[in-house]
């Protein structure tokens, strides 16, 4: 009996052959390779392909993933590594084996060099790698590649980064490997540095990557090595009450969207329906026929196929088409009044809250009318009791068809039924957002973004002039660019990275790294490249959240986590200060330092003082003060540092809990586009009994645990909450929601119900 090798070539089934990779992928693993081989049942026949075998074999050892035997999901893994290094062997032209010490070499390194010239001169690598990296540089990098590292990866991992982030020829064939991939990253990121410590730092990121110590986006991760290196999550908009405006926006928005950045968009400034339009009284159509344009620019800037566009649009709880605006993902009601594919966010104020809990009444105002108010700014563009003052003003004062009287708790138990039924609308604390606004100085945040983590600084884009050169033909269009908000995202593995010893050695060259993001990016829009330089802000995240506390003997629902989260999130937030100052000393600070709270001593909306009394409590004892006196004296890089994102496809490279949430389950399978992936908690056979699944867990030790964290964060949360419908009413649901108001929390992002199935998670910004 013969099989079909991948080179054509056919050879006598060897069983030995097979035994050999089983060797390699149960090496030092709690797994039983003869078990395998009985289960695999292979159907051997004369002409079968050394492929096909690999593929039961894989197939089979991830069906026997369980929380008892976890191990079989590393089996599988090294399964597929051997054939993937075999695959991109025979595509590239090397022998993984070696004939003479029977030795595996499954990475090429001498041929590194020359392997990255090729597919630069295909299209398919920058050519910015050969530009800054001189062939003794790829030698010596090359060497630093460690191929044990791939180890690190369970079966769900390395079958994403295989379908999804390694690079591809032409053909589609896979061409490059895990630790290749991670070097060349590294090495792109590494650019920004000095000529003569390039390589230092490009080693660096590297074992910072390789190491499973930090993740970065799933932009960076893709593109970063890539000729475009568009490498930032995602993007937020802000549309003006102007026809030109409104368009120039959906032309932004389809141009991110082309280059896979996530979308959030603003449309509180529109005036309602059935304002004035050139004083036509009636004549607006309102805010939806805006929606609906969105919506069906996301579905047709479809990212050469692979997935819709996708975007979250916030309007304010007082806008005058509000009622219209919670239907628009409902399937009951108006069809030409939905937009099935965007994600509605709301943005609500303090006293909006207020009039819930007392059940009071709430007027609903057309921004048409509001613009002006004080001082040049519209309603919108105030907070806190500015818009408090000018908001019971225009109550009083407007026309009765400037504004619409509802109940504030019936519009309120609206908005919780919808996000009952559809898991949205996000919600947004503008008020909260905006006291702890570090760089309130120099502007107002409307809303956040597509994953509701990131809270910074957006203005609309002023149009100047339009002017036509008579003899040319030539149009020339002039704009004062506004404030475009984007995410440069990174995340800490707290699997790995959560004592005071690795957080001073990761969490400063995560900042550097991601400094460097910014650099290298390529922007689709200019107002991005404009905002981004300005602002420098990043964002650093996490994953492993809930297998940290588990591996520290901490329950979820305890004081305890709440103790271990402050003494945490002060680590992540002393080094990520300390780290943009350092940076700062080196590279100058963010133009728009001096004014801010970092400039004044005041660190995440609280005075210096109460940072280093709390960090006295929780037994850090961090030196706050000396710290606030070098950011005083050499400024910030960066002005935002801190959001915590989604970690979707990343955490399940990593075999981590995603970001902040707890685990869904202790065992249940994945479905996406690498298939039905099974899942189970890092260490599950030893933690069995401490993990305790999301939909069992009372969130009100979710909302607790997330206030603690707050403490620590200048950006926002992407908060989900999990709810099984037949163990919550009402009046729990909104209890809940008003606790995350009243403990300060800026953002609340889905609430996943058993019942809901099919919520669409975020590509575009998860890290």
């Amino acid at each position: 009996m013969e099989v079909v090798k991948r080179s054509g070539k056919r050879e006598k089934l060897d069983i030995n052959k097979i035994r050999i990779a089983l060797e390699f992928a149960f090496k030092g693993l709690n797994v039983d390779p003869l078990e395998l081989e009985t289960d695999a049942q292979i159907q051997f026949r004369d002409g079968i392909t050394t492929e096909e075998i690999q593929a039961v074999l894989i197939r089979t050892a991830a069906e026997k993933v369980s929380p008892e035997t976890p191990d079989w999901q590393y089996a599988a893994a090294r399964l597929l590594l051997y054939d993937l290094y075999k695959k991109v062997a025979h595509i590239r032209g090397y022998e993984v084996r070696d004939e003479l010490s029977k030795d595996y070499r499954p990475y090429n390194v001498e041929g590194f060099y020359n392997f990255v010239k090729k597919y630069v001169q295909e299209g398919i690598y920058g050519d910015y790698l050969l530009k800054h990296y001189s062939e003794e540089d790829f030698k010596e990098l090359s060497k630093h590649i460690k191929p044990e590292r791939d180890l690190y990866f369970n079966y769900t991992g390395i079958k994403i980064l295989a379908d999804r982030y390694l690079a591809r020829n032409e053909d589609g064939m896979v061409i490059e490997l895990p630790q290749e991939m991670y070097m060349l990253i590294s090495m792109t990121l590494a650019i920004p540095e000095r000529q003569e410590e390039r390589v230092k730092w490009a080693k660096e990121f590297y074992d910072l990557l390789s190491e499973h110590l930090i993740t970065v986006a799933t932009p960076t991760l893709m593109n970063a090595r890539r000729p475009f290196t568009q490498l930032s999550s995602c993007f937020i908009l802000t549309v003006d009450d102007d026809l030109y405006d409104i368009f120039d926006n959906v032309q932004k928005a389809a141009q991110i969207s082309k280059h896979a950045g996530g979308l959030g968009i603003y449309l509180g400034k529109l005036r309602a329906t059935g304002a004035p339009i050139r004083k036509f009284k009636g004549a607006s159509s309102g805010v939806i026929p805006v929606v609906k344009v969105i919506n069906d620019v996301m579905t047709y800037v479809d990212q050469l196929g692979m997935r819709k566009g996708s975007a979250s649009i916030t309007l304010d709880i007082w806008h005058k088409d509000i009622l219209d605006f919670l239907e628009v993902k409902t399937n009951a009601g108006d069809e030409r009044k939905k937009a099935h594919d965007i994600h509605p966010a709301i943005s609500i104020p303090d006293i909006f809250m207020r009039r819930v809990a007392n059940r009071e009444k709430w007027t609903l105002l057309d921004p048409y009318y509001t613009k002006n108010v004080r001082d040049g700014k519209n309603l919108e563009d105030l907070w806190g009791e500015a818009f408090e003052e000018e908001y019971l003003r225009l109550e009083r004062e407007l026309p009765k068809e400037a504004k619409k009287e509802v109940d504030a708790f019936d519009l309120w138990k609206r908005l919780l039924t919808v996000a009952f039924e559809t898991g949205e609308p996000y919600i947004f604390f503008r008020d909260h957002a905006n006291k702890k606004n570090p760089n309130k100085h120099a502007g107002v945040v409307y809303s956040s973004n597509l994953c509701h983590e990131i809270v910074q600084n957006m203005s609309v884009t002023r149009h100047l002039s339009r002017e036509l050169n008579q003899e040319t033909g030539e149009i020339t269009y002039r704009k004062q660019s506004g404030d475009v908000v984007v995410c440069n995202l990174g995340s800490i593995n707290l699997g790995k990275v959560h004592t005071k010893e690795t957080m001073e050695k990761v969490v400063p060259k995560l900042v550097r790294l991601l400094d460097n993001v910014i650099e290298m990016n390529y922007y689709a829009i200019p107002e991005a490249q404009y905002t981004n330089k300005r602002y420098r802000a990043i964002g650093i995240g996490v994953s492993n959240y809930h297998y940290c506390l588990v591996k520290n003997g901490i329950q979820w629902e305890s004081e305890e986590h709440l103790r271990f989260t402050d003494r945490l999130f002060e680590l992540i937030a002393f080094y990520a200060v300390k780290g943009s100052m350092e940076l700062a000393k080196e590279r100058g600070k963010y133009r728009l330092f001096e004014g801010s709270d970092w400039s004044r001593g005041i660190f995440f909306g609280r005075k210096i003082e109460e940072i280093e009394e709390n960090s006295r409590e929780n037994g850090n004892n961090l030196p706050w003060k000396e710290l606030s006196e070098e950011v005083r004296e050499h400024g910030m890089r960066n002005a935002y540092l801190i959001a915590l994102m989604p970690t979707g496809s990343t955490s399940l490279i990593l075999g981590a809990t995603p970001s902040i949430d707890p685990i869904f389950a202790k065992y249940y399978k994945e479905e996406n586009m690498s298939g039905i992936l099974p899942q189970v908690p890092p260490e599950i056979d030893r933690f069995f009994w401490h993990y305790k699944s999301a939909y069992h867990i009372d969130q009100e030790w979710v909302i607790r645990a997330a206030a603690v964290r707050q403490k620590w964060i200048d950006q926002a949360q992407s908060l989900n909450l999990f709810i099984d419908p037949e163990k919550i009413d009402g009046p729990k649901l909104s209890k809940i929601y008003q606790l995350a108001w009243e403990l300060g929390l800026k953002t609340i992002y889905y609430l996943r119900s058993k019942s809901i199935t099919d919520i669409e998670e975020c590509e575009s910004c998860a890290v």
